[in-house]
């Protein structure tokens, strides 16, 4: 499975509020609060399409972590309600 973003990164307006951020989506008319992860992972699915595996690799890089099982499912749960709020969409690869 793979997830990408459903918006265009620039169309955001996005403001940091000292490692916490408000994203307006002005499509929707939402405004979202992230922190500095959740806003990575919209910065990583803007660039390409990315598995699960691969968000959670590049996060734990940029941000100096061991991921594990837990951690993993953290990202998931994040993912899931971005794509509740319409900001990312998962696609199943056909094989």
């Amino acid at each position: 499975m793979y997830w990408l973003s459903n918006v265009d990164l620039s169309s955001l307006k996005i403001e940091n509020w000292d490692g916490e951020y408000t994203v307006f989506q002005p499509e929707s008319g939402k405004t979202h609060f992230l922190n500095e992860m959740g806003l990575k992972i919209l910065l990583i699915l803007d660039q390409s399409p990315a598995t699960l595996g691969t968000l959670c690799q590049e996060l734990s890089e940029y941000f100096t972590l061991l991921p594990d099982a837990k951690f993993s499912g953290q990202i998931m749960k994040t993912l899931q309600r971005y794509e509740a709020l319409g900001l990312v969409s998962s696609v199943t690869e056909n094989t």
